[in-house]
């Protein structure tokens, strides 16, 4: 699906990236973890085509910069970090995610992905409301939203869950989880490693810029190389739910 080869990255004079070579699975939810500042984000930055790098990006077996961006558009999502709030409505804002597949006006097709995305994220009593009139969880589910609505077979998100309280995260994590079952493939930076353990089915564990494991959820947790990246200790709840402290 994604194959990394190679890559090295920087701000300035500043390397944030070396030498990183990863397999990124078709069909798989693979979580990004590691350190602040340990590279996460100018990873996913680069496989978005967004920050320069040299080395190889692979899409199948096409190179991801070589694509053009509308094209890249329908291949790829990608949700940032940071969006900025506008006053844009939440039917609006999922309708951009269609942006890719339109020339003149919507079709009859394009309206109905529109509203399925809006149903899956549970915000169809929201579509009338400005972003600017929402709590920041209801926002996050309207760029959700947005992302299913572009219809890529790789969803990318920079810490999506990070502002969002527990119900919303969950929420917003089951339908990523419930994406990657009907097909899509997801590729999550997570700061939470609770809850990259419990969603992702494979982990890439980044620190200064280096990769330092990559592989099975069951083989990282069986490696304890978060535990040892991230210097946290793991435990097993009654019901199989590892947590990190």
């Amino acid at each position: 699906m994604l194959k990394i080869e190679k890559i090295s990255a920087a701000y300035g004079k500043k390397q944030v990236i070396f030498d990183l070579s990863a397999e990124l699975g078709k069909g798989r939810f693979t979580a990004i973890l590691g350190r602040n500042g340990s590279g996460k984000s100018s990873l996913l930055s680069c496989i978005g085509g967004i920050k320069d790098y040299s080395g190889k990006i692979l899409l199948g077996k096409r190179e991801i910069s070589a694509i053009p961006s509308r094209e890249r558009a329908k291949m790829l999502s990608y949700l940032p970090q940071n969006l900025p709030i506008t006053q844009f409505t939440v039917l609006e804002t999922v309708t951009f995610g269609r942006e890719p597949y339109v020339s003149f006006k919507l079709t009859e097709a394009d309206r109905e992905i529109i509203e399925r995305s809006i149903e899956k994220c549970g915000i169809s009593h929201l579509k009338n409301k400005k972003l600017t009139e929402i709590s920041g969880g209801e926002r996050q589910m309207a760029y959700l939203a947005m992302t299913l609505a572009q219809d890529a077979d790789v969803i990318m998100l920079d810490e999506p869950t990070t502002y969002m309280d527990a119900p919303h995260a969950r929420k917003f994590l089951d339908i990523l989880k419930k994406s990657v079952d009907e097909g899509k493939s997801v590729v999550a930076v997570m700061h939470d490693l609770t809850q990259a353990v419990k969603y992702a089915d494979d982990i890439i564990l980044i620190d200064g810029g280096r990769l330092v494991f990559e592989g099975t959820k069951e083989k990282c947790l069986e490696e304890k190389a978060i535990e040892t990246v991230m210097e946290v200790e793991s435990h097993t709840l009654e019901d199989g739910t590892v947590v990190f402290i």
